[in-house]
């Protein structure tokens, strides 16, 4: 009788670990796949240094260039020379180019494609393997939390994680629930740009 009141609680204890890795294996495919589906994995990406970028101009071939950002943030172009790229989204860049080549396209269309990029973020705090997460996409807080090994059971807390992120000469501070995340409360992916830090604070007992 004991043992059996010991095996389901057991067994339900197994199910649920194994549920929760399926959700959250789940969370991290549809990040990707719902930012192809309306476009805003384009919107939100914004271009940094050492990116590898196609520039393709429909209607002048003969422009067709492969660039890398330099590390000012800046490409140098035939004709109009340098432009600072840094921190714009391939859609603004595409406006720019449009009217800085006016005078040599047929139509004012152009296409930004990024080849290759590389992403830094620093996790630490209550994770197991804290430090430094790189990446060649970019990543939402879950799938760099993940990256660093999960959160200690233990010691960790899911809410009130902070994102800081430099901007300007300052430090932006971010707190998210991502216990929210996790139960299906909040659907909303929070995309980390490069050199974001993460904490997750540790339980108060």
């Amino acid at each position: 009788m004991n043992n059996q009141s010991f095996a389901v609680p057991a067994l339900l204890s197994r199910f649920q670990g194994a549920f929760l890795k399926i959700f959250l294996l789940a969370t991290i495919l549809s990040v990707p796949a719902a930012a192809q589906s309306d476009g805003s994995a384009t919107e939100r990406f914004l271009l940094q240094p050492q990116d590898l970028v196609k520039i393709d101009f429909p209607g002048a071939p003969e422009l067709n260039m492969e660039l890398q950002v330099r590390r000012d943030g800046a490409i140098t172009l035939p004709i109009v020379g340098e432009v600072d790229v840094a921190g714009m989204t391939p859609r603004e860049l595409e406006g720019l180019l449009a009217e800085k080549f006016e005078d040599q396209l047929v139509s004012n269309e152009v296409i930004v494609s990024v080849i290759e990029s590389h992403f830094t973020y620093y996790l630490e705090g209550e994770v197991r393997n804290p430090g430094i997460v790189e990446s060649f996409r970019q990543l939402s807080v879950l799938e760099a939390i993940i990256a660093a090994g999960g959160i200690d059971k233990v010691t960790g807390k899911m809410k009130k994680i902070v994102v800081l992120r430099r901007k300007g000469g300052r430090y932006q501070q971010f707190e998210l629930d991502l216990a929210a995340v996790i139960d299906g409360k909040n659907s909303q992916a929070f995309v980390l740009e490069s050199y974001d830090i993460v904490s997750v604070p540790p339980r108060v007992w």
